[in-house]
């Protein structure tokens, strides 16, 4: 039998790779297809962003270091609609602290 903490490591390493194949995917291109697990864009609810760059059309899970302590992390494409289309972040934006260190920094 597998632990539950080997089941968590080896789900997370596979998240950090299929981010990483989508790392290099142009969420603004108009002719590609979005891929299973991406999150599709609301441009209606992107207005706020002053930008004549292209919005995206779907978002993608994308790998992180972060800043403090430098673990690789998974942003999920569902947390990126949340905050560029609910929270009104600016489309320029991306994460810098992972969970955990996001968490030490709100107490």
């Amino acid at each position: 039998m597998t632990s539950q903490t080997t089941k968590e490591g080896r789900l997370k390493e596979s998240r950090l790779l299929r981010a990483a194949e989508y790392s290099g995917l142009d969420t603004t291109d108009p002719e590609i297809e979005p891929p299973p697990g991406s999150a599709l864009a609301d441009h209606a609810a992107l207005s706020h962003n002053n930008t004549y760059s292209r919005l995206p059309r779907f978002y993608v899970d994308q790998v992180v270091i972060c800043r403090n302590c430098g673990t690789e992390e998974v942003w999920p494409a569902h947390r990126q609609k949340w905050w560029y289309e609910v929270a009104k972040g600016n489309i320029n934006t991306t994460t810098i602290l992972c969970r955990k260190c996001r968490g030490k920094d709100e107490t």
